[in-house]
């Protein structure tokens, strides 16, 4: 979550894209191990790019949510999205 966009998540993107699937739900895991006096501040940056390498691709309105698998905060949500 600290560190943007990684190669297998540009090539996960990819994959879709040539897809036939219509839809994505993207989810920024792990927000937990960002300083909680910084997390919001980060997380919204990430939102930006993520934002950014999404408008380039079919699934530029698609939605972007956070969670913490492991504190189990956040999945509730994910969970609705699917």
């Amino acid at each position: 979550c600290t560190k943007g966009i990684q190669t297998q998540t540009a090539e996960c993107l990819v994959l879709a894209q040539v897809s036939p699937c219509s839809s994505m739900v993207v989810v920024l895991n792990k927000v937990d191990l960002l300083p909680e006096s910084e997390r919001e501040k980060k997380v919204e940056r990430l939102m930006k790019i993520i934002g950014k390498a999404l408008s380039r691709t079919k699934f530029r309105d698609c939605e972007v949510v956070t969670a913490s698998a492991k504190q189990g905060t956040g999945v509730e949500g994910v969970a609705e999205k699917l």
